[in-house]
């Protein structure tokens, strides 16, 4: 069975309730049922769902998700965003069935009020062949000098990296058509031969140089930018980007677009060195926080467009962002209790919350050299610690976006993946830390069990939201019909302790042992807190066995060497 035929089965327990006629007759005379003719097939709760969504408030436009029927099959549904004004500008997403209150004109379904549409999260309508995706934007060759009504301050940071910022600065201006701008640079303590060549570069390339000696605080560092500069929109730029050559006039791009009336902050896609893989195409509320939709994918086009189309998103990185003057103000800037992440994600929360639509410009790109200047957060526990921390700052800020969730990602695809999978996790997934044991020291050797360990790794945190842990992944099954469960042995210094597994599918393992029914349901996961390792006094140099263990507790391992060890 299909992982979205899995879907609809456990999702749409729903379908044939009764609806009161009184509000069918209600929707059926308020409003226009508009669908494409020829490419659908009907869905007998339709009617009565968009009824009842009708019923509910006072709306102009109402749409549902959509899938495709093959073969008598359903198959690759649409999973669509709330009411998403750049999104259905770029993709023309609402389309498929929508209701339209009657009297409304339905050319222009990205000019409505935010509470004026409805998104029901159903599968209400069947197309008969795929949707087809508008075409990539291509870029505009007119000059923007006469567009754009006012200056840009083009505003950085940097700290002992002149060459970087110089190659980041270089590109920017070569990029630019307008003359009305300004370039400022904020600098927070580089050392002397910095500071020098900083001087030198920003005479050259026209850039105003302030030095601030003071601990990094990316958002009192902007804020203090700002003060200093006179734009109409400003731009904030890390030091580590670069625009492509082909890319000429996108500042300007960005600049228009934050002009709009309802547009809130700009960002736009970002490519790691060599052009192949995303590291920003949009930030999305998942399950563990603020994350980076398809960081780390090949460059591709994903999901109906989301990754290279111009898109709403709940935020944009600030690696790259664009914003009026104005709005900035009124969302009180840079968040100064944020000072190494999440500043820009807050600056977004703030302008969402205000009402405004943040964007981000999927249909071009620029290339970010993440990672030069600032390891990874995750990578250290005192980092990670401040990372944790200003993330609760930032939920308990804004905790009603929290709740709702992420208006711009559809419920049913997972809250714990970076692409575009169908929210239906398995058991493991959701597998909090498991149950520890010392075990009796009677273990036996059991025959015909075959087993391995792939990895065994400390880990600050996963996608799930398990945090400070040792992981071990694996798989090992027993030829013949006794079923025992999974387990894991940790030993140190003569110290043992038993960890129990949760299993996981293996298709690789039942390719290998293709006589053996249940060899591809032998892989295992288990997830141990670092405090019961201390608790238990492993340390030093670990070794980690998996094994089997009947209800009683008696453990079986294999008579084969498959062992792994590890330094904790």
């Amino acid at each position: 069975m299909s992982r979205y035929l899995r879907y609809i089965e456990q999702n749409e327990k729903w379908r044939g309730s009764k609806t009161d006629r009184h509000i069918i007759d209600s929707f059926i005379s308020g409003y226009d049922l508009i669908y494409e003719n020829d490419d659908h097939i009907p869905d007998p709760d339709a009617i009565a769902e968009f009824a009842k969504a009708a019923s509910q408030g006072d709306y102009d436009i109402i749409y549902c998700d959509e899938d495709v029927v093959r073969d008598h099959q359903r198959t690759n549904p649409f999973f669509k965003p709330d009411y998403s004004p750049e999104t259905e500008k770029s993709l023309d997403y609402i389309s498929g069935m929508v209701a339209l209150k009657k009297g409304h004109r339905a050319d222009s379904f990205y000019t409505y009020p935010r509470d004026r549409v409805c998104h029901i999260d159903k599968v209400l309508y069947h197309r008969r062949k795929e949707r087809m995706l508008p075409e990539k934007k291509e870029a505009d060759a007119t000059p923007f000098v006469d567009k754009i009504p006012g200056k840009l301050s083009l505003i950085f940071l940097s700290k002992d990296h002149p060459d970087m910022f110089e190659r980041c600065v270089k590109s920017v201006k070569a990029s630019l058509h307008t003359d009305d701008v300004e370039l400022i640079l904020v600098d927070n303590g580089s050392g002397d031969g910095a500071r020098r060549r900083y001087n030198e570069i920003s005479s050259e390339y026209g850039v105003r140089y302030y030095l601030r000696e003071t601990e990094f605080n990316y958002s009192a560092l902007n804020n203090f930018a700002v003060s200093k500069s006179s734009g109409k929109v400003l731009i904030f730029i890390n030091d580590d980007i670069e625009v492509p050559v082909s890319e000429k006039g996108i500042l300007e791009r960005m600049a228009l677009k934050a002009l709009e009336e309802t547009s809130g902050a700009v960002g736009i896609k970002l490519l790691y060195p060599g052009e192949i893989k995303i590291q920003h195409c949009g930030i999305a509320l998942l399950h563990t926080g603020p994350s980076h939709k398809l960081q780390g994918y090949k460059d591709d086009s994903y999901y109906y467009g989301y990754s290279d189309h111009d898109i709403n998103t709940l935020a944009v990185t600030g690696a790259c962002l664009a914003i009026r003057r104005d709005r900035y103000d009124k969302a009180g800037g840079f968040d100064e209790k944020l000072p190494v992440a999440y500043n820009d994600v807050d600056l977004c929360l703030t302008l969402y919350e205000k009402g405004f639509y943040n964007i981000c410009l999927n249909s071009h790109h620029l290339t970010h050299y993440e990672g030069a200047t600032r390891a990874d957060d995750r990578s250290d526990r005192e980092a990670y610690k401040r990372l944790k921390d200003e993330r609760l700052y930032l939920i308990s800020k804004h905790g009603d976006v929290f709740d709702a969730g992420d208006p711009f990602m559809n419920g049913n695809l997972s809250p714990y993946a970076l692409d575009f999978d169908i929210n239906l996790p398995f058991e493991w997934e959701l597998a909090g830390m498991s149950d520890i044991w010392q075990p009796d020291v009677r273990m036996r050797t059991g025959k015909h069990i075959h087993a391995a360990i792939d990895s065994f790794e400390y880990k600050l945190s996963d996608a799930y939201g398990n945090e400070d842990f040792y992981e071990a992944r694996g798989w090992i099954f027993r030829e013949g019909l006794r079923k025992m469960e999974p387990c894991v042995l940790i030993e140190s210094d003569g110290r043992c302790i038993a960890a129990k597994a949760v299993r996981m599918r293996r298709a690789d393992v039942g390719d290998a042992f293709p006589k053996f029914k249940r060899s591809a349901d032998s892989g295992f996961i288990v997830r141990i807190p670092a405090s019961e390792m201390e608790e238990f006094g492993i340390k030093g140099e670990v070794s980690a066995y998996p094994a089997l263990v009947t209800k009683r507790r008696k453990i079986y391992r294999s008579d084969e060497e498959c062992m792994r060890k590890t330094a904790i």
